[in-house]
């Protein structure tokens, strides 16, 4: 399986990625890799994870790169690599 990128400015976004939701294809921020991956502790939502790791309201930027959005204790979670688009 491979991964098409394209350039955006000087920065090449993961394609299957970027466009699979509409949150990430019009957001601010480009996905270009996987940061790294934490497991998930009792208690943590994909709500918190997205708050400790990327800031608040960056939600779909977790669920694009895991696919799934109910999580459980022990499960791991790949969190993005991000840069900021380019505005034109």
């Amino acid at each position: 399986y491979e991964i098409g990128v394209r350039l955006v400015g000087s920065e090449m976004c993961i394609r299957d990625r970027n466009k699979s939701d509409a949150r990430v294809r019009t957001g601010a921020y480009c996905i270009v890799g996987v940061k790294q991956v934490v497991k998930v502790k009792r208690g943590q939502t994909l709500s918190s994870i997205s708050r400790l790791y990327l800031g608040p309201g960056m939600e779909c930027y977790i669920e694009v790169m895991n696919k799934n959005k109910e999580l459980k204790e022990g499960d791991r979670v790949k969190i993005p690599e991000l840069k900021r688009k380019h505005k034109k």
